[in-house]
């Protein structure tokens, strides 16, 4: 099964204000962990530049502090997917769920028994300047049902909402 881990990135408390927006995007496209960068693709921006486009919208729109981005880990279980479906689910995952309006940039690492998923992207919406609203419960709404969802189409095992509502004592 598939579960998400979702990451709020603020900005650095001090010197640079995107310090963790720029630590995060080298990590998750890192060519260590993507076969020599095999594994790295953007949505609407280009990986190479994710950052400086990423921090010329948010000058655009005068939203430069507080939060950089989002960093989304999709973690699957081990030996039920290749590389090439979990990048095809986060290709799927980032359109369907981000749409066309946030800079992204997703990756999948293949350098530990377990592939995962990396999604990184903006907090300020490049067409609106709007920021990107995390309301309560869109994890267990929106997020991880469009994972088992993509997971489903897929072949692959989903986490069971309902025991995770019940773990939750909801």
């Amino acid at each position: 099964m598939a579960i998400t881990k979702v990451l709020h990135m603020k900005q650095a408390k001090s010197g640079y204000k995107a310090k963790h927006l720029a630590n995060g995007l080298k990590y998750i496209m890192d060519p260590k962990k993507t076969s020599g960068g095999c594994y790295i693709s953007g949505s609407g921006c280009v990986p190479e530049n994710a950052l400086s486009q990423m921090l010329e919208t948010k000058r655009h729109f005068g939203k430069l502090d507080k939060r950089q981005a989002y960093h989304f880990i999709i973690s699957f279980e081990e030996g039920e997917v290749t590389e090439e479906e979990a990048f095809q689910i986060m290709r799927e995952f980032t359109e369907e769920y981000l749409g066309d309006g946030f800079e992204a940039v997703y990756t999948v690492h293949n350098d530990t028994a377990h592939i995962h998923g990396h999604l990184i992207f903006n907090s300020v919406r490049c067409t609106d300047g709007q920021k990107y609203d995390y309301p309560k419960g869109e994890w267990e709404h929106r997020i991880q049902p469009l994972v088992n969802r993509l997971c489903k189409e897929y072949g692959l095992s989903t986490l069971d909402m309902e025991k995770v509502k019940t773990k939750r004592g909801q």
